[in-house]
């Protein structure tokens, strides 16, 4: 027995090479895995990136990469990875990506250029970021500028996205499907129903007070000041109260993605008819920048002007009233109808040679154009993503034809609208100085206006009760891979 227990000493293992059984070896190993979660161990990975791609280095969290973009950019986009503790809120994640991004935004002229750093983010659905369980892997991201609203970008001719609008009349998604990158036009799908647009017309025969009832269209930018043109023949109306206008109003601000909802960012609902020969030159929906002196009409340079106008078709029209874009084609494999020898004939004999009117029945064929049909709706911008007014949104009314056209806008502004402020008689000029050794941040109520470097100031128009807060931009710190914000 004592050889035996010899031989068994001789061939048990020394302490020094003592091997655990295989499930010992998995208790131990899932051991160690807990020790270093709950001990905050993390292990990284050096990668060596491009100049259009750079992952960034993090924790054992799951990661998600994404395609980051400025503001309603459909080239320039850097992939970048992203971890949970790279999104502490949206804030702080528009500041960390525009790192890696030139982000474009409102430039004052009363002070030197600055880099821009966002303040949102967007998802390709159009969701603000807040969280990372907001970001899908594989995602587009755009960045926002302070002061700026998001833009939907083209992507793409027919890119679609499928989008649930709040107060939508249909259980069906609103389809918003890119037409034109420049200018930026999309089909929108879905956006009204046929019930809608017989209340509308039914609404626009009813209404009767003297400013708003239906008559003869005018132009400019003074309410109760503006003027009959001979280049827009079409009547209009406008509905400021019914249900349907209203629904429509903040229906069209969840399209755009502008929240929260605000009446004083948009005209009222304009209801239209177009009847025979009736037409609208083409024009811009924006105002001039020098169109008064007692407003900033220049949306770049921190001021408002109109941002894009929803535009809804009541009506199918026999012949004409299009919406023609004079200054771009049509896309590739988009073409128009061909004109039949009656229309062409009708056309000839409705207006005089070298009439504006016959010149747009031209480019009604030819150029950029949307066809009427009822419950269709478009959408086009009158800024471009950076805030710069866009020429190219040049658009006019087709004449009519034949039939009737029976039609409803809403222009929406980039923030609150000329004319709500003018008769007011306690209106101040101010000047915002910065005494200190660091740049500020100017906003009023919750809308960045502007940032004042170290030892300058800006002036601004305001009123009695308006709330103006400075606040230091937030200093940003890297330090083992994460970034500190305070």
């Amino acid at each position: 027995m004592s050889s035996t227990a010899a031989k068994d000493d001789s061939t048990s293992p020394t302490s020094a090479d003592k091997s655990p059984p295989s499930s010992w070896r998995i208790f131990l190993l899932v051991g160690l895995v807990a020790a270093a979660v709950v001990g905050g161990f993390q292990w990284y990975t050096s990668t060596t990136t491009s100049s259009s791609s750079r992952v960034l280095l993090e924790s054992i969290d799951g990661p998600k990469t994404v395609t980051v973009y400025d503001n309603g950019q459909s080239s320039g986009g850097v992939q970048v990875t992203l971890f949970p503790s790279h999104v502490p809120s949206g804030h702080a994640l528009a500041a960390y990506l525009s790192e890696f991004i030139v982000v474009d935004g409102i430039q004052l002229a009363t002070l030197p250029p600055t880099p821009v750093v966002a303040d949102r983010v967007y998802t390709g659905h159009g969701m603000l970021v807040s969280s990372f369980d907001d970001i899908v892997h594989g995602d587009r991201l755009y960045l926002v500028a302070p002061g700026l609203l998001f833009v939907w970008p083209f992507v793409t001719l027919g890119h679609r996205v499928h989008l649930t609008a709040k107060l939508s009349p249909t259980t069906k998604p609103i389809v918003l499907e890119s037409f034109s990158d420049s200018p930026r036009v999309f089909h929108v799908h879905n956006f009204f129903t046929d019930a809608e647009a017989d209340a509308l017309v039914d609404r626009i025969l009813t209404i009767d007070d003297d400013l708003d009832k239906l008559q003869q269209s005018h132009v400019g930018h003074v309410s109760g000041a503006k003027k009959v043109s001979r280049h827009r023949t079409s009547e209009n109306a406008f509905d400021q109260v019914s249900d349907t206008a209203v629904s429509i109003r903040k229906r069209s601000f969840d399209l755009l993605r502008v929240h929260p909802y605000q009446d004083d960012m948009s005209d009222g609902l304009q209801l239209l008819r177009y009847t025979q020969k009736q037409a609208y030159i083409a024009h811009t929906d924006y105002f001039s920048t020098h169109t008064s002196s007692d407003w900033n009409w220049n949306p770049k340079a921190g001021g408002s002007n109109r941002f894009a106008t929803v535009f809804l078709y009541l009506s199918n029209v026999t012949a004409g009233g299009q919406t023609v874009f004079p200054l771009a084609d049509m896309p590739p494999g988009h073409d128009h109808p061909p004109m039949s020898p009656d229309v062409q004939e009708l056309a000839q004999s409705l207006f005089e040679d070298n009439s504006w009117e016959k010149d747009m029945v031209t480019k009604c064929s030819t150029k950029l154009a949307s066809y009427p049909r009822k419950t269709h709706a478009v959408l086009f911008y009158s800024q471009k993503p950076n805030g710069e007014l866009d020429p190219q949104s040049l658009h006019g009314g087709c004449p009519v034809l034949e039939g009737t056209k029976w039609a409803a806008n809403l222009w929406v502004w980039n923030k609150r609208r000329y004319g709500l402020d003018q008769a007011r008689t306690d209106k101040l000029n101010v000047r915002f100085v910065n005494p200190s050794s660091v740049a500020v941040d100017l906003a009023w109520k919750e809308s960045k206006m502007a940032t004042i470097p170290a030892g300058h100031s800006v002036p601004y128009s305001s009123f009695h009760g308006h709330v103006w807060v400075e606040y230091i931009i937030a200093y940003c710190v890297t330090l083992n891979h994460h970034r500190i914000f305070f």
